[in-house]
């Protein structure tokens, strides 16, 4: 199972992972006067500035900084939060939670002010942010949760699991250069729903947090809820509820003048109205060691302290620092994944490094149209569908990072060329002649001719052309390791008979029929009249393909009278029957890495079940009758089975014979349709007939 440990065993298990070679707690920090843990302060070499921006300092004592971190909404606690981590949390955060960038505001935990506080938060309603409603189903699954955890980009910036195997192998302690942001106690500060709830949409109640929106549904965040709380159970209705807890009035009133003296709302709420709080001295005020009063109290680090101590005139640093993007891309040589965490981005292999680690953030607003760029923070637009890893969501911040991107100052890279030939354009494009451009790369619907890297049809939209223009001739200059090749090395031309062999017209002219060409590159197959699309007549059509919801051994059979259907090659068992048309084998034809494709009729009815399948000892391959219907060959504890199958009247007839003395197996039927046991059936025989139920009208 891949449990998610506790923070106890963590904290408890570090000297046995450094044994081991495996740190089961890295990056956890188990004292309780641990000073604030802030990533972006770490890749930046110790900036002083940074900590101003991420502890905070600037929602009291200014200047006025746009992404400078926030604290998370106050509202509606009773729902988000047990109560008593909530006391322990006011009472020390570095205890509660190692690590926090919350400071110390209570003497200790008999200090008299945290019980009307806890009165206080906990009896406000819930607030009226943009919230999208979020319905979580019955079911719940902690495996799933731990696949996602692990590949979608948690396990950038939290400590993976010891039990799980990214592709690449589990990392030695020895490659992590990074440490993790630790989890609290989950389970004693969350209830399973309020954690899933706030995975699915973080920057309701953390708008200014560093916790991205990586885009969970409700069914991913429950999963991941499970995964991080251990749960194993399927039904999420029997994971521990929240105890109710009934704020006093009285202590309640208490709280909120409790709340207002020690100038909470600065950093809690949305719109703070008190006037910026001159810095007279950082010895003895929030730096101070000893917490009680009304300041806020950092226990920083020396190496903390003395940052901000050299630091004198405070300037905002840059998005990518504070919202560490360079957790998962690298700018200028440097951040990106260490080799520990690198080893959990995953893709498509074929891609190299440039199909499973996000691009490069080098000359990001040379490189990126602002209206595209601000859609990749929104979330509307995306490129690259094969890297697993998730571009978190920036919704509230999309305009404001799309200006801090784009340069002010005019590009210094040279323009495109003036006389751009639009035909030229499609044909070096293509394979007749051209640089092959559709070898690798997807043009709007159709898949490439090979591997399948991203699709460059709408270049135009996404790219500045003279950005375009630079990387054409050298890609290895702005992503290293790339498996675009320099079609024009050192600026020179390979293809010599096309515009007079000029490297500059030449991608001046790809550019133009990218952006206003119609039709495609020349060297696609022509399937605008459906000639690759499988049509039964006669006999059955037999086909191999990559089949979602079977997988990359489908056998495919479609006979004549619109009845289909997809045998597992792999498991020996039946995976999917439809009605209508069959198969399009454009892709399992002409394109070398085949993608995964799906039936084209409809009505499609999956042999997938909560149910294990039978175990099948050995898959023998196939058999055809003298009509082409196909009898699969199987062996189940030790007796040998046909598993034939015909098209009778519209429903798809199976018929099962097996040794004579062997016992029979237990046979499966797909999910929703109308199983009909014939009474040919006998010792040794078994006929179903799997019909469609007719739709109500």
């Amino acid at each position: 199972m891949n449990r998610r440990p506790s923070l106890q065993t963590l904290t408890a298990g570090w000297a046995f992972g450094l044994v081991l070679g495996w740190s089961v707690g890295f990056g956890w920090i188990p004292s309780s006067q641990a000073e604030p843990y802030v990533p972006a302060f770490e890749r930046s070499g110790g900036d002083g500035h940074v900590l101003f921006s991420e502890l905070g300092c600037a929602n009291c004592h200014g200047p006025t900084l746009e992404f400078a971190r926030r604290g998370p909404d106050l509202s509606g606690m009773a729902s988000r939060f047990r109560a008593d981590w909530v006391r322990q949390f006011l009472a020390d955060p570095g205890a509660a939670r190692p690590g926090s960038n919350m400071p110390a505001m209570f003497s200790g935990p008999d200090d008299p002010r945290i019980k009307p506080i806890l009165h206080y938060l906990m009896s406000r309603p819930a607030g009226k942010q943009k919230a999208k409603k979020v319905s979580f189903g019955k079911d719940v699954n902690a495996e799933r949760g731990s696949e996602l955890f692990h590949t979608i980009g948690c396990a950038t910036c939290h400590d993976p699991s010891p039990d799980f195997q990214p592709p690449g192998g589990r990392p030695q302690i020895g490659e992590f250069t990074v440490a993790s942001v630790a989890f609290p106690d989950l389970r004693a500060k969350y209830s399973l729903e309020s954690l899933a709830r706030f995975l699915a949409q973080p920057g309701i109640t953390r708008p200014g947090s560093r916790m991205p929106d990586l885009g969970l549904s409700p069914t991913e965040a429950l999963d991941v809820a499970g995964h991080l709380f251990d749960f194993q159970d399927s039904d999420p209705r029997n994971a521990p509820p929240f105890t109710p807890f009934v704020p006093d009035p009285v202590l309640a009133k208490e709280g909120a003048g409790h709340y207002a003296k020690m100038g909470c709302a600065a950093c809690h709420e949305a719109k703070p109205t008190a006037p910026a709080v001159p810095i007279r001295t950082w010895e003895g005020g929030c730096l101070t060691s000893t917490p009680g009063g009304n300041l806020p109290s950092y226990p920083l680090s020396t190496r903390q302290r003395e940052a901000f101590l050299r630091t004198t005139e405070f300037q905002p640093p840059h998005p990518v620092s504070v919202l560490n993007c360079l957790a998962c891309h690298a700018q200028d040589g440097a951040g990106g994944p260490d080799a520990a965490r690198g080893r959990y981005f995953t893709g498509d292999e074929a891609l190299g490094d440039t199909g499973r680690l996000p691009p490069p953030l080098t000359g990001i607003g040379r490189k990126l149209r602002p209206e595209w760029m601000e859609g990749v923070f929104a979330g509307t637009h995306r490129v690259r569908p094969y890297v697993r890893t998730r571009m978190p969501l920036y919704e509230d911040l999309a305009k404001s990072l799309t200006v801090a991107l784009t340069p002010t100052s005019p590009s210094s890279l040279p323009p495109l060329a003036s006389d751009p030939d639009r035909e030229a354009g499609r044909k070096l494009l293509g394979i007749q002649g051209g640089v092959n451009c559709i070898t690798c790369h997807q043009w709007g619907e159709r898949p490439s001719l090979g591997i399948q890297a991203l699709d460059i049809s709408q270049l135009d939209q996404r790219l500045q052309p003279d950005w375009f223009r630079d990387y054409l001739l050298n890609p290895a200059g702005y992503r290293p390791g790339t498996l675009m090749p320099p079609l024009w090395p050192g600026g020179q031309s390979m293809i010599q008979d096309v515009l007079g062999g000029s490297a500059e017209r030449q991608i001046s002219s790809i550019w133009e029929f990218i952006a206003y060409g119609e039709g495609i590159p020349e060297g696609f197959p022509d399937v605008a009249s459906g000639a690759f699309e499988l049509v039964p007549k006669d006999r059955p059509i037999l086909q191999r393909a990559f089949l979602n919801g079977v997988g990359p051994n489908a056998i495919l059979v479609g006979f004549p009278g619109g009845v289909n259907l997809a045998y597992n090659g792999e498991t020996g068992a039946p995976g999917l029957m439809w009605r209508g048309r069959f198969f399009d084998a454009y892709s399992t034809w002409f394109v070398r890495s085949a993608p995964f494709e799906n039936p084209l009729g409809t009505d499609v009815l999956s042999w997938s079940t909560a149910e294990p399948t039978p175990a099948v000892d050995r898959f023998q391959g196939y058999r055809l009758g003298p009509d082409g219907t196909p009898f699969f060959l199987l062996r189940i504890g030790g007796v040998a089975i046909e598993d034939h199958f015909q098209a009778v009247e519209g429903s798809l007839r199976r018929t099962l014979t097996w040794e004579p003395g062997g016992a029979e197996p237990t046979w499966l039927h797909p999910n929703g349709a109308t199983v009909t046991e014939e009474p040919e059936s006998k010792s040794g025989r078994r006929i179903f007939t799997y019909s469609w139920e007719e739709k109500k009208p």
